[in-house]
């Protein structure tokens, strides 16, 4: 692979792309105090986009569908595809990672999804203590690793944790000016790791199963530094310091000037 060398660190062109469109250096050695601006970086640049879900697009999940994804379309994408990235990216820059399956929790029917384990997120593993990332969750971000050792943690999203439940373990959510008490966000148990290229059957459940939300209207969300934006065809949701304002969309391209703007 074509590569450059900055400041003595060897780059892939990959690499260098991938910082120009989150707009956070990656030449330099990435370490674990390095994280949650990092995980800023991915939430305030690339967007929660269900775009290629209603499309059915299928492609490998390799490198070649990262870089056609986030750089050369400058698209966002869903939790297979964000933190697939965010995974590579990792990997790449030397970090103990895994892509783990979970299981969503419906919190509008008070159930769990009706397809399965069709979430995904990252486990990492840093001085003998495991962590949760996840830049994947729509706006439903930490913006920092969760330790699995349910210890709290404060980001400007919310508070965030991971309590046992059963032989695995599930995420809550306390979201700045959305919850009142702690909510529960989704399931997954450690051992359920998966490859990137085993995405391709979670893509497909996605795409066509009847109870997944992400193939039946056009969704875009992404977090902002002081809160979070959501557009669908119908409107633009936008919250800003736990404010919540809705502004309609009257037209097609209403909707498309401020997806180029917003998103």
């Amino acid at each position: 692979m074509e590569s450059s060398i900055k400041g003595g660190i060897v780059l892939s062109t990959f690499i260098k792309d991938v910082a120009g469109r989150i707009h956070y250096p990656l030449g330099h050695t990435l370490t674990f105090a390095d994280l949650p601006a990092l995980l800023e970086a991915f939430a305030y640049h690339l967007p929660f986009d269900n775009a290629a879900v209603l499309k059915k697009e299928s492609v490998p999940f390799d490198q070649n569908r990262l870089r056609q994804t986030f750089i050369e379309r400058q698209a966002g994408g869903v939790c297979y595809d964000l933190n697939h990235l965010l995974y590579e990216v990792l990997r790449i820059k030397g970090f103990d990672v895994s892509l783990l399956k979970a299981t969503v929790f419906d919190q509008e029917n008070d159930v769990w999804s009706a397809t399965g384990p069709t979430h995904v997120a990252v486990l990492l593993s840093h001085q003998e203590q495991t962590y949760l990332v996840d830049t994947g969750f729509g706006v439903n971000l930490a913006l920092r690793p969760i330790p699995l050792t349910g210890e709290t943690i404060t980001s400007p999203s919310g508070n965030y944790r991971i309590a046992p439940n059963g032989a695995g373990y599930q995420l809550e959510m306390l979201r700045t000016g959305q919850d009142d008490e702690f909510v529960i966000g989704y399931h997954f148990y450690t051992q359920q790791t998966i490859e990137p290229a085993a995405l391709s059957d979670m893509e497909q459940i996605i795409q066509e199963h009847q109870a997944s939300p992400f193939n039946k209207r056009s969704l875009l969300a992404i977090r902002k530094a002081d809160g979070h934006r959501i557009l669908t065809r119908q409107a633009l949701t936008t919250w800003t310091d736990g404010k919540k304002t809705i502004q309609p969309v009257t037209s097609d391209d209403q909707y498309a000037a401020w997806k180029h703007e917003f998103f």
